[in-house]
């Protein structure tokens, strides 16, 4: 690689193009994860403030074909892919296959952490707590010893809280069985089921590399007086106006494992250049482990990320080009 062609790369901006937006929580939700125009739009003019030249691409059934086609030298991957339980992984695992470098983690990390079941196991096994669970396809299949009441369902394979709502937290059997039966049947995938933390709920992010810089946690503080509130799926398309996230207020001792806790998860799941993790407290105030998001929405001024990343003082094109960098540099790497 030219020393002129290191400065200036033609960088793939892959992503999958939001055309229906949910109104409702019973809405067809199918493409909530993707971006829409404005949040490309904003991607494109930070990628171009960082010297470079952006190409979309988007990641529908023909990608293999025109990813193979276009002349890139590095891929901004914000795709969610379309379907199946491992489809965050296909787009990375296509570049992997045709050397062609990208921003993000990798195939496996995004397997693994899609599945909320799999990343749980992970961060465990790293002795990062997390709540009791399970996995159901069967509502009446039985869960761990000495359950206690109340519990939340939710798919085990969705991201942007899809199929998160307020019943979705259950209080007896017959509840769980409803929620199971509803979480299979409409996703078409299994059910986790965890013991309901009742805490304080945070999400932490890092972003950058090879060591990721980590951002002060945002809380999401929950209005009203409803004893177990949920961050559902309402929150996430405006229908419901009962939590705001912003800079959390915290003690020395919480930053200080919220922080540890979500560079721990990060590299137990093998994550790289952006991630962000979410956290709720227990009855004690201890903070649990509920998922990772490698794939973090990046709409500016809305987007969790963003605004952690406002908070810290970083713009819109800072953060940008803070997740492409080290990927810039692996370009650099492999043309050395």
């Amino acid at each position: 690689m030219t020393e002129s062609h290191a400065d200036r790369l033609r960088v793939g901006l892959v992503y999958n193009l939001k055309r229906t937006a949910a109104r409702a929580e019973d809405d067809d939700d199918r493409e909530a994860e993707f971006d829409g125009p404005a949040t490309l739009e904003a991607l494109t003019a930070a990628i171009e403030a960082a010297g470079h030249v952006v190409v979309p691409i988007e990641a529908d059934v023909g990608f293999l074909r025109r990813v193979g086609e276009v002349d890139i030298d590095l891929a901004f991957n914000i795709a969610e892919g379309l379907h199946g339980r491992s489809r965050e992984s296909l787009v990375p695992a296509v570049l992997d296959l045709l050397q062609i470098e990208y921003t993000g983690s990798d195939a496996a990390t995004l397997a693994v952490t899609l599945d909320k079941s799999l990343a749980r196991a992970v961060v465990s096994q790293a002795g990062i707590p997390v709540a009791p669970g399970r996995v159901l396809l069967d509502p009446k299949a039985a869960l761990w010893p000495d359950v206690v009441y109340p519990l939340i369902v939710k798919p085990v394979a969705e991201g942007s809280s899809k199929g998160v709502t307020g019943a979705s937290v259950v209080h007896d059997r017959a509840g769980l069985e409803a929620a199971v039966a509803a979480v299979v049947g409409r996703y078409r995938q299994g059910a986790l089921v965890e013991g309901f933390l009742p805490g304080r709920e945070f999400t932490v992010g890092l972003v950058g590399g090879p060591t990721p810089r980590v951002l002060a946690p945002l809380e999401v503080v929950f209005a009203g007086d409803d004893p177990h509130p949920v961050y559902g799926f309402g929150h996430k398309i405006e229908v419901d106006f009962s939590a705001k996230v912003q800079a959390a207020e915290l003690d020395p001792a919480l930053d200080a494992a919220l922080r540890r806790m979500a560079v721990e998860a990060f590299a137990a799941l093998g994550c790289r250049d952006v991630a962000r993790i979410d956290f709720r407290c227990d009855a004690a105030g201890q903070p649990r482990f509920i998922e990772c998001n490698p794939l973090p929405g990046l709409t500016p001024g809305w987007s969790d990320l963003c605004i952690a990343a406002t908070a810290e003082g970083l713009d819109y094109a800072a953060l940008i080009a803070a997740i492409l960098a080290p990927a810039v540099a692996r370009v650099g790497e492999r043309g050395s």
